[in-house]
């Protein structure tokens, strides 16, 4: 398909005119753009003599900046001239299109500008999914590529001083990052971690009044005598690394008492008059029963009368008048005494290990003479099946007492917060 040169003549390639647009073509998502230079010669990028005898031409294919859905392709015919200077070592010389690309270049200086945009915002892979989704087909090294032929931004000596190490192999090397304390930019790195080379940098670039440092000797020592008007501070990342590191070594001198279990609280088998218990139609059953037997005893009525009076077995007289309270007639799934009792905690033990074999666990019970049967051992097994054993929470780390007494209460969560 055919497109107007004009429009791309006058709009698209609009402040490059050294272009002459002779045809545009538009098939399968691409553009091709066919042109060539508007001047009849070009001037020796040696000698500046101005040549007009051409030697030879080719073909150089730019990408250009997308248009809609569409791929640009600029197909620059690009001639050759020879130097007509005697003087000048160079023979033949290729006409620059310093408006529109630089030597060697795949690229237009417009496309080559929105990728090293693209390049310092998102770095190599990330940069380079978000080009494709703009039509760009930029690969993460061209990205990255495009970001280091960049030229170092210059930048005077800071008023306040960032200094700080930082790790380029974790435990193996580490080097000393200088940054503008104001701007919070990084200036220079410095290899290491010493003295010398802080203080010999900040001989070499003075006027520092201020210097956030790290709380190293070795800062110190280079900070005093590389800049010893300046004033020695810390930051707040540090000033709170100093205050964890402080609490987190006052957790580890009491780390004994975080193993010491907690005794369990008894359960208080008397209770007050004012508590109303448990409710339901079993309740007040109980509650009636156990006031009707205490009136009868106020009267002077033994236990044996009143047994018989009222038609109940002597156990359940006794059981109510030797209760204080009605709730305490109530058992409230009292588990009742077995002669597997002794042998639970071994069961629990082998079943959390793994061994859920009734006929093994009873194996190994009868080898110890416990006077237990095969339907106790099914009966405590298929208990554990249904609701495990609940295992004793471990007890809290040091770093997770650090972080409960350093963190805002309102930064403490149901997960993090201590119960």
């Amino acid at each position: 398909m055919q497109a107007d040169v004009s429009f791309w003549d006058s709009l698209v390639f609009d402040g490059i005119d050294e272009l002459v647009i002779e045809a545009v073509t538009a098939a399968f998502g691409t553009v091709d753009v066919v042109a060539k230079s508007r001047g009849v010669g070009a001037s020796c990028p040696d000698c500046n003599g101005f040549s007009h005898r051409m030697h030879d031409s080719y073909e150089r294919r730019l990408r250009d900046l997308p248009l809609g859905e569409f791929r640009v392709v600029i197909l620059l015919t690009v001639r050759r001239f020879i130097c007509g200077s005697v003087h000048c070592p160079r023979r033949t010389f290729a006409e620059p299109f310093t408006q529109l690309t630089s030597a060697y270049a795949r690229f237009t200086r417009r496309l080559n500008r929105t990728l090293e945009r693209i390049g310092l915002a998102l770095a190599g892979r990330a940069g380079s999914r978000l080009a494709a989704q703009l039509g760009f087909d930029a690969g993460r090294m061209t990205l990255l590529r495009r970001v280091m032929a960049l030229p170092d931004p210059q930048s005077s000596t800071p008023r306040v001083l960032g200094v700080d190490d930082f790790a380029t192999r974790r435990g193996q090397s580490y080097a000393t990052v200088i940054t503008d304390g104001e701007r919070h930019r990084p200036i220079d790195d410095l290899p290491g971690r010493e003295t010398a080379p802080l203080a010999t940098w900040l001989t070499a670039h003075p006027g520092v009044e201020i210097i956030c440092r790290d709380r190293a000797g070795a800062y110190a020592e280079g900070a005093r005598l590389g800049a010893p008007d300046a004033l020695q501070v810390a930051d707040r990342f540090h000033l709170w690394q100093g205050l964890g590191r402080a609490v987190e070594t006052c957790v580890a001198a009491h780390r004994e008492c975080l193993r010491v279990p907690t005794p369990p609280t008894p359960p208080n088998t008397d209770r007050p008059q004012g508590d109303p218990g448990p409710a339901g139609r079993r309740a007040q059953r109980k509650k009636a029963a156990h006031a009707l037997v205490h009136e009868l005893l106020k009267q002077g009525h033994s236990r044996r009368a009143i047994a018989r009076h009222l038609g109940w077995g002597l156990n359940t007289v006794l059981r109510y008048a030797s209760a204080p309270h009605w709730q305490n007639t109530l058992r409230e799934n009292r588990p009742r005494p077995s002669r597997l009792d002794p042998y639970k905690p071994y069961l629990e033990r082998r079943f959390t290990e793994g061994c859920t074999s009734v006929t093994r666990l009873h194996r190994e019970l009868l080898a110890e003479d416990a006077p237990v049967t095969y339907q106790m051992v099914r009966a405590h097994i298929a208990s554990l099946r249904v609701s495990p054993p609940q295992v004793p929470p471990p007890p809290p780390t040091v770093r997770q007492v650090t972080g409960w007494l350093t963190r805002h209460p309102t930064a403490l969560s149901e997960r993090t917060a201590p119960s």
